[in-house]
């Protein structure tokens, strides 16, 4: 039977990617100027009209083409924060979880003293001596700070997978600790890693717009949080131009509404404690 939260999840999140990817098409499409985001194309916060919906930014850009534009940009940083944060946590989880003892103690150790590293301040650090901020460098930094949450759920996964017969039955067969993990381990977790790869997508989308909010990060590139930042201390939502924050707001909350519904969905279909107490068993 189709999970309805999962079915729904997905087809909206497919509804916003495709979105996405058609910003940029969209913005050349509506406008008259050979760069929807060329600077002193107007003047800076001119008032919303039909040519500009939502207004221009501070550097005099169609508010609504930044917003089209960036999109894409936000979800850039998201996918290379999930993927990277993923691949480091699936890595430490699978070591700690299969190997165990010492092995598995230190690696808990190390996971439990990133847990607990206020990465704010490492980030303001961080952004300090970064030279140029682009879409690779926000997502790996946001990536190396996600990975413990990662770490953590699938070293749990692991370690009871590990203790079930089918494994102690590969070892009989003479598999080595490669072909468990992929053949027999993998792809009983491959619902938890794309937990793990949304959880940390979402998480990085989000933090890349507080960060901007802050008025730490990229300074150049068009996010999503960028345009809610400038927009916020430039006064928007008092000064008519409510679009530029309530816009990427909007569309960052559905992201994380669809991925959240995605996740609850996969859980549902592959948590057999989930699946009992659904069918009432």
């Amino acid at each position: 039977m189709r999970n309805p939260k999962l079915l729904i999840g997905g087809l909206l999140f497919l509804g916003l990617l495709i979105f996405a990817l058609a910003g940029p098409t969209i913005a050349k499409s509506r406008t008259k100027l050979k760069d929807p985001l060329q600077i002193s194309a107007y003047t800076p916060y001119q008032a919303v009209s039909d040519e500009i919906p939502i207004g221009s930014d501070q550097l005099g850009r169609d508010a609504m083409a930044v917003f089209l534009y960036g999109m894409r940009l936000s979800l850039g940083v998201g996918f290379v924060a999930g993927i990277v944060g993923t691949l480091l946590g699936v890595l430490v989880g699978f070591v700690a979880g299969f190997v165990g003892g010492n092995t598995d103690t230190i690696l808990r150790v190390l996971t439990d003293m990133f847990l607990v590293v206020p990465t704010l301040p490492l980030l303001m650090v961080l952004s300090i001596s970064v030279d140029k901020w682009d879409l690779l460098t926000i997502g790996l930094l946001l990536g190396l700070f996600s990975w413990p949450f990662v770490a953590r759920t699938v070293r749990a996964q692991v370690f009871s997978l590990s203790q079930r017969p089918f494994v102690d039955l590969a070892r009989l067969n003479n598999e080595n600790s490669l072909e468990i993990i992929v053949q027999e381990l993998i792809p009983g977790l491959l619902p938890y890693i794309f937990l793990s790869v949304s959880g940390a997508a979402v998480g990085a989308m989000l933090a890349e717009a507080g960060l901007q909010i802050l008025g730490i990060g990229s300074g150049n590139l068009a996010t999503l949080g960028y345009l809610m930042a400038k927009a916020m201390g430039a006064g928007a939502l008092g000064g008519g131009f409510a679009g530029q924050v309530l816009l990427p707001a909007g569309y960052l909350t559905l992201t994380f509404l669809c991925l959240n519904l995605i996740n609850m969905g996969l859980d549902e279909q592959f948590n057999p404690r989930l699946q009992t107490t659904a069918h009432g068993e």
